[in-house]
């Protein structure tokens, strides 16, 4: 079922922004799990404050001794089961609802964000140990030509045209490419040891999706930080509203029945069985009422300003994106126009060598320079790729 539904995945991913943004879920299923229990106790907790202005249901019963009573000594029973309900709470009450609900909504959010910035960052892992590959083998050229250099100034210096250092920095060269070689082995290893952190899967056995860029009007309608942010704004309105109706006049219902029991050592047992109940209505008089209703009001124009601000924030990141995206899309085309021109010496320099005037060498340089070149230009567009993640692990699926 795994990989169904990860080629499912990667299926949607494919399609764009019509289909609605998604990435991958490569976590484990405890990583998965961990969400999936977060988000049930944030429904519980969203539950318990839809109705946390229900009062309980007390229930008691009481047995009781005296002796050395003037009336002499007795035993008392007393069961008792009763309620007091506020049933009016001057919109204090339809207030509270709505504030959970916002609530639910804005902690969901938080549990979503946190989730796929996750899911996110398992998949720039993978972006990131392709990349890796790429630069070994891009390292691998590199030697090789490193290689063909030295064997070139052996000759030379065999034949008197250099001296030893020219040999010796060519030496020293393919060692420190060789030593980057290494680093990246190593750094590969700690991707693979990372992703292994947040996913039981293969990394060599997933296959990368293609991200496609998000409109900027698509990605602020679906950020989720500003979906939050709108939610905390709702809340903290409806939290403002509800502490100006905790001071104005409530009216509450309270009944309860009674079953009491006394027996006498002296006189006769009785009972007394009774219900009551009646309507009452109160109002607090506080003197931190004032500032308690001003910091309702000053929290929401906080929060109206920080939506504000976010929106600012959420614009600038995503122009700031488009200008790295736009950066990297000429870097591949710097790229792309390098392998071009490797292309051309390469046809010119096979021409040569049928004429006398080039070696086989030449022409092997040429040849990993072009794969090199070609290699930029695979490691320019995965770079594109995490760029987008950046976008896709901030919005809403659809």
């Amino acid at each position: 079922m795994k990989k169904l539904w990860h080629l499912y995945s990667l299926l949607v991913i494919s399609t764009g922004w019509g289909a609605g943004p998604t990435i991958s879920n490569y976590l484990s299923e405890e990583k998965n799990l961990i969400f999936d229990y977060e988000s049930k106790i944030n429904s519980l907790r969203s539950s318990m404050l839809r109705k946390s202005w229900i009062n309980p249901i007390n229930i008691s019963y009481t047995l009781n001794y005296a002796e050395g009573s003037i009336s002499g000594d007795y035993d008392e029973k007393l069961f008792r089961i009763g309620i007091d309900q506020p049933i009016f709470k001057s919109g204090g009450i339809y207030y509270a609802i709505r504030y959970a609900n916002a609530s639910e909504k804005a902690n969901l959010g938080t549990i979503v964000l946190e989730k796929k910035k996750m899911m996110a960052d398992a998949l720039s892992i993978l972006y990131s140990i392709e990349k890796v590959r790429l630069q070994k083998r891009q390292l691998q050229l590199l030697i090789e030509n490193d290689s063909i250099d030295i064997r070139r100034k052996e000759e030379q210096y065999e034949a008197g045209l250099i001296d030893s250092s020219f040999l010796d920095q060519a030496i020293i060269q393919r060692n420190r490419d060789r030593t980057s070689l290494l680093a990246l082995e190593l750094n590969e290893e700690k991707l693979r040891e990372s992703f292994r952190l947040l996913s039981d899967e293969n990394p060599d056995e997933l296959e990368l999706p293609t991200l496609e860029l998000i409109e900027k009007r698509d990605y602020i309608a679906s950020n989720l930080e500003l979906e939050n942010s709108r939610y905390n704004l709702l809340k903290d309105s409806y939290d403002s509203k509800m502490r100006w109706a905790k001071y104005l006049p409530t009216l509450s219902l309270y009944a309860s029945y009674n079953d009491q029991e006394h027996d006498f050592a002296n006189m006769k047992r009785y009972r007394d069985d009774f219900t009551n109940f009646g309507v009452r209505i109160s109002m607090p008089l506080s003197v931190n009422s004032p500032e308690d209703i001003e910091e309702g009001k000053v929290n929401y124009l906080k929060s109206a300003v920080k939506l504000q601000d976010d929106r600012k924030r959420v614009e600038n990141e995503y122009d700031m994106l488009m200008k790295t995206l736009k950066l990297i899309d000429e870097k591949i085309a710097l790229a792309n126009s390098d392998a071009k021109l490797y292309r051309r010496l390469l046809r010119s320099t096979r021409e040569r060598i049928e004429a006398g005037s080039k070696t086989k060498l030449d022409a092997e340089v040429l040849e990993n320079s072009l794969k090199m070149a070609e290699i930029d230009a695979q490691v320019y567009r995965i770079e594109k790729q995490i760029q987008l993640l950046k976008l896709y692990e901030k919005v809403r699926d659809r």
